[in-house]
């Protein structure tokens, strides 16, 4: 502990008070807080820090065994050529990446999708040609904006190849798909 003199009145006020006894003026900059419970600012950054590299290291350890499982579960959940749903479930996230530029060249205008953030383009499917695997991909998550500046509700397909990525056809006509 060491006294210093308190910028407002010049009395000796010690390092580790909280404030000036005689006057109440708050401690110099620099002198510790240690009377006031305050942690000081190294003290502080040391454990962001610490904490910091702990959770790094927690988060990399879950990400890594979470990981592994699912490269388990994709290989051992491999589709039957004739599952339709198996089939379907798979296909739905890539035909809303791969047919999505497809549908917008079939409007004459502008395109709005509706679909929300985690709301997937296509809810239905059903075979094209179930020889060769192929997916007719249903939605109707688009509207078509017409001559006059107005926008129609459509329903579009996108027929999908067995590897699910390539477009074979699109198609568009006005309407929703029934609920």
């Amino acid at each position: 502990m060491a006294l210093i003199k308190c910028r407002e009145c010049g009395k000796d006020v010690s390092t580790e008070a909280a404030a000036c006894l005689n006057c109440g003026a708050p401690p110099l900059p620099g002198a510790s807080t240690v009377a006031t419970g305050k942690p000081k600012k190294s003290q502080g950054f040391l454990g962001m820090l610490i904490l910091a590299i702990v959770g790094t290291v927690a988060i990399t350890q879950c990400s890594s065994k979470g990981a592994k499982k699912d490269e388990t579960k994709s290989a051992t959940q491999e589709c039957a050529k004739d599952d339709l749903q198996c089939k379907g479930d798979k296909a739905v996230v890539a035909a809303s990446v791969y047919c999505k530029d497809p549908v917008e060249r079939l409007a004459r205008h502008s395109v709005r999708w509706t679909d929300g953030t985690f709301e997937l383009k296509f809810s239905r499917f059903r075979w094209k040609d179930k020889a060769a695997g192929t997916l007719t991909m249903i939605g109707d998550k688009a509207e078509f904006q017409n001559g006059f500046g107005a926008y129609t509700p459509v329903t579009y397909e996108c027929d999908l190849a067995a590897d699910g990525k390539t477009v074979l056809d699109v198609r568009a006509h006005e309407g929703r798909l029934p609920s």
